[in-house]
């Protein structure tokens, strides 16, 4: 499914002339737009800097030059591959997830829908019977949905998600995705997604911004330009051939 988002948005994210990096620029600097409802996947080598993109346009780390906007009051979660969470402390699965929603709680003000919303969430992603079993005891594909429902309880608009499928079996992967395309179609939300699954990034994406590390630029266009591309055929050959073709 392409969404398509409305006719016309205010951007949710623009960069201009961004440069990204620690101590030296990873890549020429990069202009881009992300509106909502937009659908991103992120492709290249490991170590190529998704990670270091991906922080930089969530305001995680400063960009080395440039302009970086984010839409004011934008709800943005992040989503990384190996999340930092203390599994000693003994939560359950519905706690970690309902963790989600309490952005900006006050016992003095109360969020309505809270609990609707964790159960909605819990229901979309298959989680009824782990939802009062520790965390810490889970699989790491059980683990993973869990991390994911959390982020998803937090309604977002600006979602970033680093191979947040890459421990599920196939049926828990196809809920999750149904899960994020719910959320793009209720919320308006825009996801940009770490993946090294081209077949999803050909068949799903809007966009697709290959992270080229030989030439030290950042290559963005429609899944079809980028994988019937030159770079993308020199860097990987016959695979991205037949991920093309796909």
């Amino acid at each position: 499914m392409c969404y398509k988002g409305p006719l016309v948005s205010q951007a949710l994210l623009t960069a201009e002339a961004l440069e990204i990096g620690h101590s030296r620029a990873l890549f020429a600097p990069v202009n881009l737009r992300i509106d909502p409802g937009e659908f991103l996947c992120l492709l290249g080598r490991n170590g190529a800097g998704k990670t270091t993109l991906v922080r930089t346009l969530l305001g995680l780390l400063p960009p080395l030059s440039g302009r970086l906007t984010l839409d004011p009051g934008l709800r943005r979660v992040y989503l990384a591959q190996r999340a930092n969470f203390d599994e000693l402390y003994p939560m359950s699965a519905r706690d970690v997830i309902t963790m989600g929603t309490e952005r900006g709680f006050s016992f003095l003000r109360p969020q309505p829908g809270t609990l609707a919303a964790v159960e909605e969430v819990i229901g979309r992603l298959q989680l009824e019977a782990l939802g009062s079993r520790r965390y810490r005891d889970l699989s790491e594909g059980q683990k993973q949905r869990v991390l994911l429902a959390r982020a998803l309880a937090a309604t977002p608009r600006f979602a970033v998600l680093d191979e947040p499928t890459s421990a599920m079996d196939r049926l828990a992967e196809a809920s999750a995705y149904d899960a994020l395309a719910t959320l793009r179609l209720t919320h308006d939300a825009a996801l940009v997604l770490v993946t090294h699954d081209w077949a999803l990034a050909r068949t799903r994406a809007d966009r697709v911004l290959f992270l080229d590390d030989v030439e030290r630029r950042i290559h963005a266009g429609t899944p079809a330009e980028i994988f019937s591309s030159r770079v993308l055929q020199t860097r990987f050959g016959f695979e991205a051939a037949r991920a093309g073709d796909a």
